[in-house]
């Protein structure tokens, strides 16, 4: 603006946040973006101006020093080329003043640099970027001054008083026109206070691991675990639960399936009592509350207008009958039929009706006591219904006479009529005129009765006063409850037991690259909070949580079918797999290294039909299928319901079908080589893979060389590097443990050394040399590749690595240690 003055050169704020003319960055677009020397955005001036802002309480450091922090935290840091700028300039200012020192702190920052962009996004970016910059630089590090032993330069940092100031005069515009132009030639040692500062950081945090901790727990270490208490091992408990104990067993899970429908379709009646009877005690209190049956007579001596009054003011008295000091508990028998109409499912059947009617009576408030007979020709005996062993021996009761009438009558005879008794029975003896007139006799002694049919249907009547009253009706599909396959949760996956080491190992010692997966809103789920989900042409269930890392593999195989996906946006996905085959429900676990996963089959719950519709809300997931529907609670995991008038509109799952941030999101631009037919050593000693040779691409700073596999131009002299004189011969082709649709293909070389071409994107090798550990290699073209081997130690990008671990080395290191010992027994 024109009347806007340039502020004196001696101005603190200027000082500060003028570019020097010969520097890594300068400000560009009027000074609302530093940019890199190359062009390359380094940070927008309003997230610069958030950053110093969270810095002024404790004093702020060199911008220069701020600015490098920031390019580390962006997701551009490796392509940015700003490892080269700085290396151009510190070769410019070496040149001036020969100095190994400066040398030495441009690789320590650019080191810390990259610990930083190792660190989980959500540690470098939004509000708790703010966080790592007031760890990174503490008060300590906004010292006056530049490199040790220099002399103050002043503006290189701001003190809190001088900060307050500056901020509001770049924050008014008023430096705009002066940050226009280049500040002063700057020399090595203006460098060196800037890298130093991020020294000073990697002195304290040498790892990406110490820094993540100190950002989330603000320690430096995790205290040492006190010491575990010696506790004798307890063998696992068996299951106590009766259903529980019963659905473990194959040759009760569908008598166990039945019983939990009956308990929940049979409710049993209150007991009835006699007319004469109270049902509370005497009169203990009056009260202005109750029913008007209990009203004062005298207030029944008013006019009609005054009782009114009354009743609406709550002014008239009532009677307060005394309750009884504990509810009356009255025991319950249960009659099991067990001659020869009961025989088959009916005998099934019933057995699951005593058990619902058993169970039932024992969780009342209060509970109540039940004891079982078995019903024969001639007499009643006592059974167990409380036990594994007692429901297995009932099972197997079976009597050859027509029809229980004796032992029914003996029964009434011999026991009180103080319990109410429940008789279970086949539905078509109440047609037999034997069976009728031994009930129509013993009715005194009965309170109800269940029968059951072959068809599924049950009804239940009550006696009352000799006289029989049908209470409820339910039909059950026996079929499909009895003779379906258990519910199951598998077992963790396990891994196999020969094979490849890589194999062996869980989880998998390195994220794997995306093979196999065509994008469509039927197999690929994508929420920015969550991750992408998908599944691949080979039914891999794949979990890709940033786009900085590679695939986790969460399930080897899941059927095929139509997907359906919830999250709980933290550590959990749920997905059902929905087809005329198959209902299930998977539990994923996404929120720490090690994936967990369980399932439950839900296909014998509905009818066997295509799946209408699913809705996931509310973390359940809403199916109906033909005729029938339930509810299905993930958090709780078990059926919440099933009954449901209708399915609730479907709300917004939050997966979107945004492909192009998908493709970018699973994919940092590489290709997988897949179709393999020759691999070994060519005649300069290079590992070749197809006709791409593996060699190791140098790049400025040691610590950044990587392995490659690179293609030789046909037109080149190195073409011939890609011929393979000591080729590895094809043996044969297996599938991987787990999913038959993965293949293995195996390679052997003279001297015995094997090499297994796994069709998910790796390489696996072993050596005849015992003393050689076995290594895996992703194969990939485009980008760094990433080694493991079987003693732990990890090589390459942490795009498949993961986090930077202990036993990590650099790319020289890797191939001296390992690569070329395995080239070395192939050639010899």
């Amino acid at each position: 603006m024109s009347n806007q003055s340039t502020p004196p050169t001696h101005d603190p704020a200027r000082l500060y946040f003028q570019a020097p003319t010969n520097y890594f960055w300068r400000w560009a677009e009027a000074g609302e973006i530093a940019e890199w020397e190359n062009g390359v955005t380094i940070s927008y001036r309003d997230e610069l101006q958030v950053v110093v802002a969270a810095l002024a309480a404790r004093g702020v450091p060199p911008l220069g020093a701020v600015l490098l922090l920031l390019a580390a935290c962006s997701e551009g840091w490796p392509t940015s080329g700003g490892q080269g700028v700085l290396a151009g300039l510190a070769s410019v200012f070496k040149g001036r003043k020969g100095t190994a020192e400066l040398q030495f702190y441009l690789n320590q920052a650019c080191r810390f640099m990259d610990l930083v962009h190792a660190l989980p996004p959500e540690l470098r970016t939004g509000p708790k970027k703010l966080h790592l910059f007031q760890e990174v630089f503490p008060p300590a590090t906004t010292h006056r001054g530049g490199a040790k032993g220099q002399k103050p330069t002043v503006g290189r940092t701001l003190s809190f008083e001088e900060s307050q100031g500056a901020l509001a005069q770049w924050a008014s515009g008023r430096l705009d026109e002066a940050l226009r132009q280049n500040g002063p030639v700057v020399g090595a040692e203006y460098l060196l206070a800037d890298l130093q500062c991020l020294d000073q950081a990697f002195q304290r945090f040498p790892s990406t691991e110490l820094l993540a901790l100190r950002l989330r727990t603000g320690l430096d270490q995790v205290p040492a675990p006190l010491p575990e208490p010696v506790v004798p091992e307890v063998p696992a408990e068996e299951p106590t639960d009766l259903l529980d104990q019963l659905t473990q067993d194959p040759r009760t899970a569908g008598l166990a399936r039945l019983t939990q429908r009956l308990v929940a379709a049979l409710r049993i009646p209150l007991h009835t009592r006699q007319a004469s009877e109270q049902p509370l005690g005497g009169i203990a209190d009056v009260t202005n509350r109750g029913n008007f049956d209990r009203l004062l007579l005298s207030e029944l001596a008013h006019d009609d207008l005054t009782l009114m009054a009354r009743l609406v003011n709550n002014e008239a008295l009532y009677l307060r009958r005394e309750a009884p000091p504990a509810p009356e508990v009255r025991p319950r028998a249960v009659l099991l039929d067990t001659t020869l109409r009961m025989w088959g499912v009916p005998r099934v059947f019933a057995l699951a009706a005593a058990l619902a009617w058993t169970r039932n009576s024992q969780h009342g408030r209060p509970p109540a006591p039940v004891q079982a007979y078995a019903l024969g020709g001639q007499q009643a005996e006592p059974i167990d219904l409380a036990s594994f062993d007692g429901v297995v021996e009932t099972l197997s009761r079976l009597d050859v006479a027509l029809h229980a009438g004796a032992a029914l009558l003996d029964f009434a005879r011999s026991q009180p009529a103080a319990a109410d008794s429940l008789l279970i029975t086949d539905a078509e003896l109440l047609r037999a005129p034997e069976f009728l007139d031994a009930l129509a006799e013993a009715k005194t002694a009965l309170h109800y009765l269940l029968t059951v049919s072959r068809s599924g249907e049950l009804q239940l009547y009550e006696f009352h006063n000799g006289h029989r009253t049908l209470l409820s009706t339910s039909s059950f599909a026996l079929e499909e409850l009895l003779l379906a396959p258990a519910p199951r949760r598998p077992q963790r996956n396990l891994p196999p037991t020969s094979g490849p080491a890589f194999l062996q190992q869980q989880p998998a010692p390195l994220l794997f690259p995306t093979t196999g997966l065509r994008v469509s809103p039927r197999n690929t789920f994508y929420q920015r909070a969550v991750g992408v989900l998908a599944v691949t042409d080979v039914q891999r269930v794949l979990y890709w949580p940033y786009p900085h890392t590679g695939a986790r593999e969460l399930l080897p195989e899941i059927e095929p079918g139509d997907y359906s996906v919830g999250t709980n946006c933290t550590t959990e996905l749920y997905v059902l797999v929905s087809s005329a085959e198959v209902l299930r429900v998977y539990r994923l676990g996404i929120g720490g290294p090690e994936m967990e996963v369980e399932s439950v089959d839900l296909d014998a719950e509905l009818t066997h039909s295509e799946v209408v519709e699913v809705v996931f809300k509310d973390l359940c997931f809403y199916v109906r299928r033909g005729a029938s529907n339930l509810v299905f609670d993930c958090q709780a995991w078990n059926i919440k319901e099933r009954a449901l008038a209708r399915l609730p509109e479907a709300a917004s799952s939050g997966f979107k079908p945004d492909f192009g941030r998908v493709k970018r999101h699973i994919n940092n631009g590489y290709t997988p080589l897949l179709r393999i037919k020759r691999l070994g050593v060519n005649g300069s000693g290079d590992f070749v893979v197809e006709h791409h040779v593996l060699q190791l691409r140098r790049k400025q700073s040691p610590h950044s060389d990587d392995f490659y596999l690179n293609s030789p131009s046909p037109n080149s002299s190195s073409h011939r590097a890609s011929d393979i004189p000591y080729a590895a011969q094809f043996v044969d082709e297996s599938t991987l443990p787990g999913n038959e649709r993965v293949r293995l293909q195996r390679f052997r070389w003279p001297g015995g050394s094997e090499a297994v071409v796994d069709s998910r994107g790796l390489l696996h090798l072993r050596s005849a040399d015992a003393s050689v550990p076995e290594i895996t290699l992703t194969l990939v073209l485009g980008q760094p590749l990433a080694f493991w081997a079987a003693d732990g130690t990890v090589c390459g990008p942490t795009y498949f690595t993961g986090v930077a671990r202990e036993q990590s080395l650099s790319a020289p290191e890797f191939y001296e240690q390992y690569l070329r010992r395995f080239i070395s027994s192939l050639i010899d």
